[in-house]
């Protein structure tokens, strides 16, 4: 009974409290808003955004159709003006890194410019579920008290209307597969289409592309192309070229006129400059991203060579890449090998010169020989290092190396892995003459340094400002002689020079196989083992009688760099260039 009389209590309450409620309600009940609608009385300033995502003609015509659509629907509706109209044209919707329209409008909405955004679809919006919906989301919140509402015409969707929320989730995510689908599909098409031989071209400098999948020669731009490569390997860096095409007004692809090195540089990494065709060499491994990547085997590709005609030959193009990847781009220098008399087979090389190998100087040096004189060449060769004598040598009959007769007065030559350097000694013999051409026996190892004049293809500064030594930067040379000789790459080596000949015909003789190791100032380290035989010497002392003025006078043929192929000499190269600085 206690029970029941506690509930009936309980009850009586609630009933007068709710009746009391009722009576005052009235007074305090605020009704909430109707459900928004982008046609209501509110006066509404209007953005609209339209985005296409290639610059073609049919997508830009789009894109102005959608303008003046929206200039005139805002101009007819009741309460609208016409804040402002962003268009991104050739840009993704995946993504919102490069959409500078969009990011506009964001930053407007934010300073409160606008109570409306119109879009043709949520696709056009973006392509991306979750920049779809956070975009949308900021644009509520960003002013609490001043929501700002998108309406996508095509699916009738205003997204401050809040029954919308499950059909715009339900669209921007088929968007984001449609572009996910999308995707695929191109991948997919270029797949077949390389597998097919139908290889995907372009507009590029010095080329058009025909309806066939043809590239053919544009010739006005082709000359820029044609000198820029000749330039690079004549010795002109990336930004001394940019700075003459920009002096030229020639245009780039897109009509500019204004050149820097950045373009000049990839301009020469293209291999459609010199007729072969790379399809598929980078890729997009995440479409939303739309980050390019470098095609690492990661999906097919194809390389076609000679597969249209060629601006610069095969061989001009490796001369412009072999200077590319040397620290010193000076250019390409001629390589000359004496054809005839007693310096027969010797190679003329700048040290500045980077295309040379162990390999392609052994080869140049034996081309300019008989097949008789290559095989009595190596005989000597192997006495010279001792691994042949035709009869057992006693001890004392093995004489000692000329580097124990090194002095201050001494020509001497200083070969270190990064340059060579000549003594004072060296000018004085040479009667301080200004320009002189280094010659090299590869199989000999013997370095003559002989006078010059400055039209030499091969001639050398002798920079001598102290009258004390001559140096030069010749890291591909000095590699050459290292390699060749097994000397060590930490060490700094010497030989002493002989001086023969008279006047003109003057020239220093470097026996490289007689040198010594240069520890420090003034301190030296004889190599072991490299005594040379009696025999070898008076062969050597033989040989450098026979040589004669009009031997030393000889000059040396331009020889075709195994390592590149046939390009023209370096004159030759220089009368190109001026002819087509001439017709810019």
């Amino acid at each position: 009974m206690e029970a029941e009389k506690r509930k009936a209590e309980i009850r009586d309450r609630i009933h007068k409290q709710t009746e009391q409620g009722q009576k005052s309600a009235k007074d305090y009940f605020r009704p909430a808003k109707p459900t928004p609608s982008i046609y209501d009385s509110d006066l509404k300033r209007v953005a609209v955004y339209a985005r296409v995502s290639t610059s073609s003609e049919e997508q830009i015509s789009s894109i102005e159709n959608q303008t003046l659509y929206y200039t005139k629907k805002i101009a007819e509706t009741e309460n609208w003006n016409l804040q402002d109209i962003y268009s991104d044209e050739g840009k993704s919707g995946t993504s919102l890194r490069k959409r500078d329209a969009f990011k506009r409008m964001m930053r407007d909405a934010k300073d409160q410019k606008m109570d409306l955004i119109i879009c043709a679809s949520i696709s056009r919006f973006a392509r991306n579920f979750s920049d779809c919906m956070t975009q949308i989301a900021a644009l509520k919140t960003m002013h609490p008290a001043h929501p700002i509402g998108v309406y996508f015409e095509t699916e009738n969707i205003y997204t401050l209307n809040p029954s919308s929320q499950y059909s715009l989730d339900i669209q921007a995510l088929l968007a984001d597969w449609e572009s996910g689908n999308k995707s695929r599909r191109m991948i997919l098409s270029y797949d077949q289409r390389i597998m097919t031989g139908q290889y995907p071209v372009a507009d590029l400098m010095g080329y058009r592309h025909t309806k066939d999948g043809q590239l053919v020669i544009e010739p006005e731009e082709a000359k820029t192309v044609r000198f820029i490569f000749l330039a690079f390997i004549q010795g002109y860096d990336y930004e001394q070229i940019a700075m003459i095409l920009t002096q030229k007004k020639r245009s780039t692809l897109r009509g500019r006129q204004e050149w820097n090195g950045m373009m000049v540089a990839n301009i020469m990494k293209n291999e459609r400059r010199w007729g072969d065709l790379e399809a598929r060499k980078s890729i997009v491994v995440d479409y939303k991203l739309g980050k390019v990547t470098k095609n690492n085997g990661n999906r097919c590709s194809a390389y076609v060579p000679e597969h249209h005609e060629a601006i610069v030959s095969p061989g001009i193009a490796r001369a412009a890449h072999l200077v590319a990847s040397s620290k010193k781009k000076c250019g390409v220098q001629d390589i000359v090998v004496i054809q005839q008399g007693a310096l027969k087979g010797f190679v003329g090389i700048h040290p500045n010169w980077s295309g040379i190998s162990v390999d392609s100087i052994h080869s140049l040096c034996l081309r300019a020989y008989l097949p008789e004189e290559v095989a009595k060449l190596n005989d000597i060769a192997e006495m010279r290092a001792g691994t042949k004598l035709e009869k057992p040598l006693r001890s004392e009959y093995l004489t000692i190396s000329g580097t124990c007769f090194i002095n201050q007065s001494s020509p001497v030559i200083t070969i270190s892995k990064n340059g060579i350097r000549f003594s004072k000694a060296c000018h004085t013999r040479l009667d301080d003459c200004e320009h002189v051409e280094l010659l090299y026996h590869p199989i000999l190892q013997v370095v003559i340094l002989r006078k010059s004049n400055r039209d030499a293809s091969t001639a050398i500064h002798w920079e001598n400002k102290d009258k004390i030594c001559s140096s030069f930067s010749s890291r591909a040379f000095s590699g050459v002689i290292f390699e060749a000789m097994n000397w060590k790459w930490s060490c700094r080596y010497q030989c002493r020079g002989i001086c023969r000949g008279e006047e003109n015909a003057k020239f220093l003789i470097f026996e490289l196989d007689e040198s010594r190791i240069l520890i420090r100032k003034n301190q030296y380290e004889q190599i072991e083992d490299r005594s040379m035989n009696l025999k070898c010497r008076l062969y050597r002392s033989k040989w450098v009688q026979s040589i004669t003025v009009s031997d030393v006078m000889e000059s040396g043929q331009v020889v075709e760099n195994p390592m590149i192929g046939a390009i023209p000499s370096r004159n030759e190269v220089q009368r190109e260039l001026d002819d087509l600085l001439m017709s810019m």
